[in-house]
């Protein structure tokens, strides 16, 4: 990396407390629930302190700008930014406010009660003055500015009109997480992320949500206050980009399962900002984003993603590839016996898993042609497949004794086979040779066919038939 190689995050910064315990039983006094404490004072750095501990967790240097009360609370945030290696940080002390606090308490996974102390007046002169001379001061170590505005006070007009000023002149990033409704506060930062309900009430718009109306909400903005991207959250339904010059992008969410979105926006600013910094493309850095958002709500709470959690799902992502970029991988790598075996692997079960490692067990790499939904469709009738091949081909990635996933739609696997050439074709025991598809062909390039022992009364049509009869 460049000596520009920190990113600056300034905005509000929150104190998240979370108090844990049971209820049991209702209150006589009234008609509430009771807690019982199990676990209080867990505290956790919000707001911006989020968005700057995933910048940290992705890998990167942060620096953190932001105002604090004279107060515990404030000390308390002093205290979790130290703890983290690559965050260095200016917290400003205002005698005139309270440090920002969300205590959060909890059941179970449930929120039952959050009780919030703020005080959300706009900063003094003096204090936007102090800001920006340490703006001026950092900018010659970083190369991106993120903007993440709580709406507690701290981003004036004034400051955000100036900052946005001096990143233009000094080729710098400007990245804004919009709280504020106005959008021409942000006026000339690069790019926006607002989450779909603050696009909509930005927008003043009646509009059904849809990725027709988010494009054209997104132009509009983009026309009426020079930003470059506008880059739409969506929680559980993933991220949308829309920009001035680059083709439009809908990306569906990653999340297997959503558990808690509170925070997802934060991780999705720091994973765009840490891919600019790294020089991926801003679709790229959207991909990386929406996959790590895919991982932050499916935790609890307010909750960082690691760059190695990203890379680990991405890592089982890119086993599932096209046949063209099997191909060319596999020329620039030099593996010794390459294995193939295909099928729909509906429903997976034990004899699969079993086939499947029996398989990997024979070769150095293991290829798997996976039937797409219509292929499969047309050879087990219209009821099948139970799973689309989506989802098929996630579960199937998760399995270390798979190397590659390739889909395709040909009744047969006969053009991954001649395109391939493998090393072996394997083929379960209840097969005949000369029944394998690919049999003669292999043998072309010295290649042969193994049959694997299978696991007897085990297969999805019987499982199916089971469900269906209830047993």
């Amino acid at each position: 990396m460049s000596k520009t190689n920190k990113i600056l995050c300034i905005g509000d910064i929150i104190l998240d407390t979370y108090c844990k315990g049971v209820i049991e039983r209702i209150s006589p006094e009234a008609p509430i629930p009771v807690l019982k404490v199990l676990e209080d004072d867990i505290n956790i750095l919000g707001g911006s302190g989020n968005v700057a501990r995933n910048i940290v967790a992705a890998g990167d240097k942060c620096h953190l700008i932001s105002i604090i009360g004279n107060d515990n609370n404030g000390k308390a945030i002093k205290s979790l930014c130290k703890k983290f290696k690559n965050l260095t940080f200016d917290l400003i002390i205002d005698k005139n406010r309270c440090t920002t606090k969300k205590n959060r308490f909890v059941s179970g996974n449930q929120q039952i009660l959050r009780v919030d102390s703020e005080k959300s007046d706009y900063i003094s002169k003096d204090l936007t003055k102090k800001i920006l001379s340490i703006v001026y001061k950092k900018l010659n170590q970083i190369k991106i500015i993120i903007i993440s505005d709580y709406n507690k006070g701290l981003l004036t007009k004034e400051l955000l009109e100036k900052i946005i000023q001096v990143s233009k002149v000094k080729n710098k990033i400007v990245i804004v997480d919009p709280k504020n409704r106005d959008l021409s506060i942000y006026k000339n930062a690069d790019i926006i992320t607002p989450n779909l309900k603050e696009l909509f009430e930005a927008t003043e718009s009646n509009l059904i949500p849809n990725q027709k109306t988010i494009e054209k909400l997104s132009r509009k903005i983009i026309k009426d206050f020079g930003f470059q991207h506008v880059i739409t959250t969506k929680s559980s339904d993933g991220i949308s980009l829309v920009s001035k010059k680059l083709q439009t992008l809908h990306l569906p969410s990653k999340a297997k399962e959503v558990f808690d979105v509170s925070g997802a926006g934060d991780t999705v600013v720091s994973y765009i900002a840490s891919g600019i910094l790294r020089n991926y493309s801003l679709e790229e850095s959207v991909k990386l984003a929406n996959e790590a958002a895919g991982i932050a709500v499916s935790k609890f709470g307010t909750a960082t993603v690691s760059r190695n959690e990203v890379n680990q799902k991405l890592k089982k992502r890119f086993k599932i590839c096209s046949l063209n970029n099997l191909i060319q991988e596999l020329k620039k790598k030099k593996i010794k016996e390459i294995g193939f075996t295909n099928g729909c692997f509906d429903l997976l079960h034990t004899g699969h898993i079993d086939y499947l490692q029996k398989s990997r067990n024979k070769c150095d790499f293991l290829i798997l042609g996976l039937n797409s939904d219509a292929s499969t469709k047309k050879l087990k009738g219209k009821s099948r497949p139970i799973l689309s091949e989506e989802d098929r081909s996630e579960i199937l990635a998760q399995f270390d004794f798979i190397d590659r996933i390739v889909i395709f739609s040909d009744l047969t696997p006969l053009k991954l086979i001649n395109k391939i050439k493998p090393n072996y074709i394997f083929k379960g025991d209840d097969y005949k040779l000369n029944e394998v598809v690919g049999a003669r062909e292999i043998r072309k390039w010295g290649g042969k066919v193994v049959l694997i022992k299978c696991k007897k009364d085990k297969s999805t049509s019987k499982i199916i038939e089971r469900i269906k009869n209830g047993t």
